[in-house]
């Protein structure tokens, strides 16, 4: 039969790319969810040529969005298969600076509303007995600058739900992944280092020429890689975090970029 996703954070990048490459793999149908109306509204409408999606307006932030959302998925295809955690809260915060408004945002979006949206699909997936469920987490889960040490904490967080997701959901047929992202390019990382940090319009080109590959990650490698994770060729997997960076973890300090060779 037919799979279903529900996708957060689709209004672009890493959640939009994983869309369109699961309706091109043939799912039934795929359900968005983002708060940024617009945006929402012109992606949903560029992707639906590549097969059935709905979408729904809502704050991840807010308790109500989960239970929401998945039974709007639910009414509109009646199932759910895959559940991808994309939406993310980039804010910087250190342990020196962040204020409770700050560290309250990073967590509501990025443990809160994965943890229940877990719940919620979960319901669902359960009496399937079969289900997929992938969180976008990140590098920075391992450690990183200063400023972004709540923005760690909060991805850190996201790993062990995920790894607690797995062992609680196991017997009853449902698998769940964590891809700790690298640095990629999307749009929201764009705003971020030419609004927040300064960098040129460009800054993206001079980057990825000094990566191993000779390019930043995009949102398509992630896309195809949750394409393999929601296989059956993936099947035997279960619980897996997977660093999806081109420099080896705990390797950083020798990265070019980073010591300005």
């Amino acid at each position: 039969m037919s799979r279903v996703a529900l996708i957060t954070g689709g209004a672009q990048g890493i959640g939009a790319a994983t869309a369109k490459q699961f309706l091109l793999d043939g799912f039934a149908g795929v359900v968005l969810v983002d708060r940024n109306a617009e945006r929402l509204t012109l992606e949903a409408s560029a992707l639906q040529k590549f097969g059935r999606l709905e979408m729904i307006v809502a704050n991840l932030a807010e308790e109500s969005t989960p239970a929401r959302a998945v039974a709007f998925a639910i009414e509109k295809f009646g199932r759910i298969d895959v559940l991808v955690n994309a939406a993310g809260n980039t804010a910087r915060g250190g342990i020196a600076d962040v204020t409770h408004e700050t560290y309250k945002g990073l967590f509501a979006v990025n443990v809160m509303a994965p943890l229940f949206m877990m719940q919620e699909a979960c319901k669902h997936m359960v009496v399937a007995k079969s289900g997929v469920i992938i969180n976008v987490g990140s590098m920075i889960a391992h450690g990183g600058p200063p400023n972004l040490a709540t923005y760690s904490a909060s991805k850190a967080a996201l790993v062990a739900l995920t790894k607690h997701a797995a062992q609680a959901f196991a017997w009853e047929g449902v698998r769940s992944f964590c891809i700790n992202l690298g640095w990629a390019f999307t749009e929201g990382e764009q705003e971020m280092q030419t609004q927040f940090h300064g960098l040129p319009q460009d800054w993206s080109k001079g980057i990825g020429a000094q990566m191993p590959s000779g390019r930043m990650i995009m949102p398509n490698d992630i896309a195809e890689l949750m394409a393999y994770l929601v296989s059956p060729s993936a099947q035997m997997m279960n619980g897996t975090v997977i660093d999806f960076e081109q420099i080896p973890t705990g390797m950083f300090r020798t990265h070019p970029v980073l010591k300005g060779e």
